[in-house]
C-alpha cells in the first residue's frame, strides 16, 4: 500500500535534448525540504523498450523548470513495465519536475511510504 504519489507523468527522452515530464510539482513554498518527505523515491518506469536513460530532476523558482538538481546514472536499458527506484535530493526549489535524454518513454513518479519506499 503507497501512502502517497506524486505523478510527473509520462516522458518521451530527447536524444540530445532533454524531455520533460507532461506535469510538475508545485511546493507553494520558496525552497522545499525533501528530506521531510522521507521514506520516498523517485520511480521510474519504462513503457516499452528504453535505452541509455539518463534521468535529472529540474527544479526552479517559476513553473516548468529546466536547471537540473539531481543527475541520475545512465540505465543502459529497460524492458516494457520495468521499475528502477531512485533516490531524491536532500532540497528543490518551489517547483519541480523529471525529464532525460535517451530513447523511448518513462513514466515518473515520487512514492511517500509503501513498502517500497520504506
Amino acid at each position: 500500500m503507497e501512502d502517497a504519489i506524486l505523478r510527473f507523468g509520462t516522458i518521451t527522452l530527447g536524444s540530445s535534448t532533454a524531455g520533460y515530464s507532461a506535469n510538475g510539482i508545485d511546493f507553494k513554498v520558496e525552497k522545499e525540504d525533501l528530506s521531510n518527505l522521507l521514506p520516498c523515491v523517485l520511480v521510474i518506469i519504462a513503457e516499452g523498450a528504453v535505452t541509455n536513460a539518463k534521468i535529472s530532476l529540474y527544479s526552479g523558482a517559476s513553473d516548468n523548470p529546466t536547471t537540473s538538481i539531481k543527475d541520475y546514472p545512465a540505465i543502459a536499458s529497460m524492458a516494457d513495465g520495468d521499475r528502477v527506484e531512485l533516490e531524491l535530493p536532500l532540497s528543490c526549489a518551489r517547483y519541480l519536475r523529471a525529464g532525460g535524454t535517451g530513447t523511448g518513454k518513462v513514466t515518473a513518479t515520487i512514492e511517500m511510504g509503501g513498502k517500497s519506499a520504506s
